[in-house]
């Protein structure tokens, strides 16, 4: 392990001891994990990808090796996050702010995205939270593009919504927990 990653991984593992209702896991996400994540973004360009909580960029930098870098857009609260990923994707549009009202921070951007990928603590949430949530991140998607939402818990992370169809794509078991990826789609309708 390198000196970089290692401070990295301290200035995470501390961000998480101040706020561990905000950060979903005391360690940054490993590299089998990230690529498994990566794996279930949408390749074809057009649209914006879009990464919520990426804390030091462990996902992102998988996302970046499968999209261009300049048609990522992360949401991070986490200022030292913030300053630490515009430094390491300077093409990517690195946003602070808070990343469960992303509709509302990117505004009309918020619309016809190709990907969304979550690594927000969202078990833990309320049930009416997590629904919105859900909901607002299909409303932002094209049809039938994928929301990625990995979690430690076995289960579907989010209630059932009508129109919309869970899978689980991996479970992980490298990482420590192990971790489930899980993703949402809204169902493509036909027009008879």
């Amino acid at each position: 392990m390198s000196s970089h990653s290692t401070a990295h991984d301290l200035q995470f593992f501390r961000s998480f001891l101040a706020r561990p209702w905000k950060i979903a896991s005391p360690i940054p996400s490993g590299r089998k994990l990230a690529t498994r994540i990566a794996e279930q973004i949408d390749p074809e360009s057009g649209g914006f990808v879009v990464e919520l909580g990426p804390g030091t960029g462990a996902v992102t930098r998988a996302i970046c090796e499968r999209v261009a870098e300049q048609d990522l857009i992360a949401i991070e609260n986490d200022g030292g996050f913030v300053a630490l990923l515009r430094a390491h994707f300077p093409k990517a549009r690195i946003v602070q702010g808070d990343a469960f009202a992303f509709a509302d921070v990117l505004g009309e951007e918020a619309r016809g995205l190709r990907s969304i990928v979550s690594g927000l603590p969202v078990v833990g949430q309320s049930f009416e939270l997590r629904q919105r949530f859900l909901e607002s991140a299909m409303r932002a998607l094209r049809p039938g593009k994928p929301f990625v939402q990995f979690s430690y818990s076995a289960r579907p992370p989010f209630p059932r919504v009508d129109g919309v169809a869970v899978k689980r794509a991996a479970i992980v078991w490298q990482n420590i927990p192990p971790m489930h990826i899980w993703v949402y789609r809204r169902a493509l309708t036909t027009e008879a």
